[in-house]
């Protein structure tokens, strides 16, 4: 078994897929309205059996532990769950975590069968409790139906379940209470998160609040008891004092994670990026390498290894960040 390691001897076991660029939302920090989705063409992305070669590649040949699919919306994605089913069949061979992250808005009549099939993480990502603010930011009125998977994942038993909030001041901080309250007597982790620039989505300082001002905002009210964190962890978790439910707080911009980072991530086309932030430059392909029948697995894997020295020890700083026009969240999935 190989071990996938950097230059900065970060090791590397966590791998987040985005299915798909398509979604059903147009959410204001993702994909606002004056830029165009790139919905490129289905022979553009990796197909399924494409996909499932990379997972094998990844949790058979490095020993990867815990695979993410993310989209855009991956649930938009035709033959979704014939997909997880086979996903299923890889995680009995290889016993890795399968993982989730999806606005839920299709979400609530596969929640069994995802179940089934051995998603045992889900995040869904909900960044307002009132509809015409749902509305505003995600440009669709879909809250009561995110509210609903919510409401039956919990009752399934996901374990952990996640609430994704995207804070952005003076849209949805006077909210933060409310998410609070709306996980404090369930077993639900609220996690807020940091404002982050990604091209043409309109990134200001002025709609930016960091995660120690949301913090305190949470603290006025209650107090919380800080969890040992879990290593590489990207969140700074909390448990309410007192109550079932957990905050957490994810830094990206104010205190990156960047030291103890052991993930990759696969655009929908393929491409395999070593930061969130990487501008696109010398990023290895593989749909063009699934292309080549003459490459095997293990020469796949040595070409991986040799591409993850070129990560950078951190990411750019956010005024570099701002200009990176060519990062869009809807392909590469957060």
């Amino acid at each position: 078994m190989k071990t996938l390691t950097d230059k900065y001897n970060r090791k590397h076991d966590y791998l987040r897929i985005s299915l798909t660029d398509r979604c059903n939302l147009n959410c204001l920090y993702c994909n606002p309205l004056t830029h165009q989705q790139n919905n490129y063409h289905h022979s553009e992305i990796l197909d399924y059996s494409e996909i499932l070669r990379l997972i094998k590649i990844f949790t058979g040949e490095f020993n990867f532990k815990k695979i993410r699919f993310t989209g855009g919306e991956p649930l938009v994605r035709k033959d979704i769950l014939t997909f997880f089913e086979s996903v299923s069949e890889l995680k009995s061979i290889y016993a890795f975590d399968i993982s989730l992250t999806t606005n839920g808005t299709f979400l609530e009549d596969k929640l069994t069968s995802l179940k089934k099939f051995g998603v045992n993480k889900l995040n869904i990502s909900l960044d307002s409790l009132k509809e015409k603010k749902y509305k505003f930011i995600t440009g669709k009125n879909y809250l009561k139906n995110v509210i609903k998977s919510i409401d039956k994942a919990e009752k399934l038993g996901f374990d952990p379940l996640k609430i994704n909030v995207v804070v952005l001041k003076d849209v949805n901080d006077n909210e933060i209470i409310d998410f609070v309250e709306f996980v404090k007597d369930r077993n639900l982790n609220v996690r807020f998160i940091e404002f982050m620039p990604f091209g043409n989505n309109s990134w200001s300082i002025k709609n930016f609040i960091s995660f120690n001002k949301i913090k305190n905002i949470v603290e006025q009210k209650y107090a919380l008891q800080e969890i040992p964190s879990i290593k590489n962890t990207v969140a700074k978790d909390f448990k309410i004092s007192n109550y079932t439910g957990r905050v957490s707080f994810i830094s990206s911009i104010s205190d990156n994670f960047c030291r103890g980072c052991n993930r990759l991530r696969i655009t929908s086309k393929g491409k395999m990026k070593l930061c969130l932030f990487s501008t696109g430059n010398n990023e290895l392909d593989f749909k063009q390498l699934f292309s080549n029948m003459n490459k095997s697995d293990n020469e796949i894997c040595n070409i991986i290894s040799q591409a993850l020295q070129q990560k950078q020890k951190q990411h750019p700083d956010v005024e570099q960040l701002i200009t990176l026009e060519k990062n869009n969240m809807l392909s590469i999935g957060g």
